[in-house]
C-alpha cells in the first residue's frame, strides 16, 4: 500500500469506530458540539478507541504492515523499545486533507479534560502541519464565489461554521498562523481575508506574526 492509502485506510476506519459500538461516547460530543450527522459524514469524522493497538490489528490484518503505519504517524515507537503503540487513543478523530481533498493526516480531541486536548498526526513525508489550513478543500468553491475567506482557530469552527452557512471557513492548525500558511492564503485571491482567532494580545500577536515575516504577504493580504 502508499502511504495514501495507508492514510485512507485508516480514515475508514476511524469512520467505521465511530458509527459502532465504541463509539458511542464520541457520538454524544458530537451531538452535543450541534454537529448533525450529514455534517459528521461530510468531514469523515471519526474516533479512536482507547486501546494501544485496534488500529494496528485491524488494519495489519488489510495488508498493512506495521512500518508503513509509522511512516504515516499513525503508530509510534516506545523510546525505551519495545513494539509500537497506537498513536490516536480514545480521541475524536478529524482527518485533515490537503487543497486537493487527499487526507494526508489527523487531529484528535479529546473527549474530557485531559491533555493534551489535541493531538496533531507527527511530520510525516505527506502532513506538513504548518502549511495546510484545515477545510481549504472544502471552503474553496465558497471562497471564489464569495471572493472572502474566513480564517479561525479550530476545527470544530469550521465544521460549525460551515454546517450554519459560512462555507467560506478554513482554519490554521494551531493558535498561530505561519508564514506558509499566509503564503496559501495569499494563493486565493480574495478581496476580503477574514482573522477570527482570540482576541487577547497574545492572540494578536499569534495570528500576525506568520503575515508580519512576510512584507509581500502582509501587502498582498491587507
Amino acid at each position: 500500500a502508499s502511504l495514501a492509502e495507508v492514510v485512507e485506510a485508516a480514515t475508514s476506519w476511524f469512520e467505521e469506530q465511530l458509527n459502532g459500538a465504541a463509539g458511542h461516547q464520541a457520538r454524544e460530543y458530537l451531538t452535543g458540539r450541534g454537529l448533525d450527522a450529514a455534517t459528521v459524514k461530510r468531514f469523515r469524522l471519526g474516533f479512536a478507541p482507547n486501546s494501544r493497538d485496534a488500529l494496528k490489528s485491524a488494519l495489519s490484518k488489510r495488508g498493512i504492515k506495521e512500518e508503513q503505519l509509522v511512516e504515516a504517524g499513525l503508530l509510534k515507537r516506545p523510546e525505551g523499545g519495545g513494539a509500537p503503540f497506537d498513536y490516536f487513543r480514545g480521541r475524536v478523530i478529524f482527518p485533515i486533507r490537503d487543497r486537493l481533498g487527499r487526507t494526508v493526516g489527523f487531529a484528535g480531541r479529546v473527549l474530557g479534560d485531559e491533555v493534551p486536548k489535541y493531538l496533531n498526526t507527527p511530520e510525516t513525508e505527506v502532513f506538513d502541519k504548518g502549511r495546510l489550513l484545515y477545510g481549504l478543500d472544502k471552503a474553496r468553491p465558497a471562497i471564489r464565489e464569495r471572493s472572502e475567506c474566513l480564517v479561525v482557530e479550530g476545527y470544530m469552527d469550521v465544521i460549525a461554521l460551515h454546517q450554519t452557512g459560512f462555507p467560506h471557513a478554513v482554519a490554521a492548525l494551531g493558535a498561530t498562523l505561519t508564514e506558509a500558511q499566509a503564503d496559501e492564503l495569499s494563493r486565493l485571491d480574495v478581496e476580503r481575508l477574514l482573522l477570527a482567532f482570540d482576541a487577547d494580545d497574545a492572540g494578536q500577536r499569534a495570528v500576525l506574526s506568520g503575515l508580519d515575516r512576510s512584507e509581500e504577504h502582509t501587502s498582498e493580504l491587507q
